[in-house]
């Protein structure tokens, strides 16, 4: 993520971050070519699970309130790996005022009302 973007993303109450992969499941995966797997890992990629909850610490203020992992692959992720990494970062840093949420491809995220 670049710095605009971080510094944009401080004043939202609600986030939706792609938590896209996880680096070791996506390096070992046979199933996609090393370009492909090179252009993923990339500066302009996608966001690893561990990338994610970097830009998340960097982001964090008293406003952010609910925070959504979005666009987990299917083939290089786990959600219930996504959730920690992103569960022990937001402890680590105190942010035990946010609301952590997963979404799905396969099913709708329940409706949030303001």
């Amino acid at each position: 993520m670049t710095k605009l973007v971080i510094e944009r993303a401080r004043a939202a109450n609600i986030l939706v971050l792609e938590s896209n992969h996880d680096v070791k499941m996506l390096q070992d995966s046979p199933r996609r070519p090393w370009s492909l797997k090179q252009r993923i890992l990339g500066r302009h990629g996608h966001l690893s699970n561990e990338a994610a909850a970097e830009a998340v610490a960097q982001i964090m203020s008293a406003e952010l309130k609910h925070l959504y992992l979005a666009h987990l692959s299917r083939e290089c992720n786990r959600p219930e790996l996504a959730q920690r990494v992103m569960t022990e970062r937001l402890q680590q840093i105190g942010a035990t005022h946010v609301q952590l949420e997963l979404t799905s491809q396969n099913k709708p995220t329940f409706t949030l009302v303001l």
